[in-house]
């Protein structure tokens, strides 16, 4: 059997990024799709459920809210999260119009219970990573980004060598925040 620290990888429990998945450093995760290893989604927004109940556009928000903007999970990573959730009993739903609202179940509190000191290193991370974003708005300055990449793109108004020069300045800005 191999370790996870063979090839140089690894680096405790949740490798070298911590909770927070492969080695992705920095406020913003650095490199690579997502933000957290699925275990640790799976406590943060179980730790949210617990704190009220809530819809799976409300545990969006409180993430959001958590990392000052900074990230915002994808519908994609949180509503199947929920659906797992919802079938290991961890948590239940009930339908609210069109939505969902989730509350944690006895189990969930066990859950919770057995992995709170997990659960508190992870949200010792967030911390962590929120004061270092704090007092700057960098998510605001990313959702402008966004805003304005995809305004330009949608409205066809960018010619090939446009959109070339816009892909060469977007790589620059991300090798340069990586060196930061």
């Amino acid at each position: 059997m191999s370790s996870q620290n063979e090839g140089g990888r690894g680096g405790g429990r949740h490798g070298r990024g911590g909770p927070f998945g492969r080695h992705r450093g920095g406020p913003f995760g650095g490199r690579g799709p997502r933000m957290f290893d699925p275990g640790a989604l799976r406590l943060v927004v179980l730790g949210l459920i617990a704190e009220e109940p809530r819809h799976g556009y409300d545990i969006i928000k409180a993430l959001e809210a958590k990392f000052q903007g900074a990230y915002s999970p994808s519908p994609g990573a949180i509503y199947p999260m929920l659906q797992m959730l919802e079938e290991a009993d961890l948590v239940i739903s009930v339908a609210n119009g069109n939505k969902k609202l989730y509350s944690i179940t006895e189990q969930g509190k066990a859950y919770l219970e057995e992995n709170a000191a997990e659960l508190a290193k992870i949200n010792a991370q967030i911390d962590e990573t929120s004061t270092q974003v704090s007092g700057v708005a960098l998510g605001d300055e990313v959702k402008a980004l966004n805003f304005a990449v995809f305004s330009r793109l949608r409205s066809g108004s960018l010619t090939a060598a446009q959109a070339e020069k816009a892909r060469e300045i977007l790589k620059k800005a991300r090798r340069d925040l990586e060196d930061l």
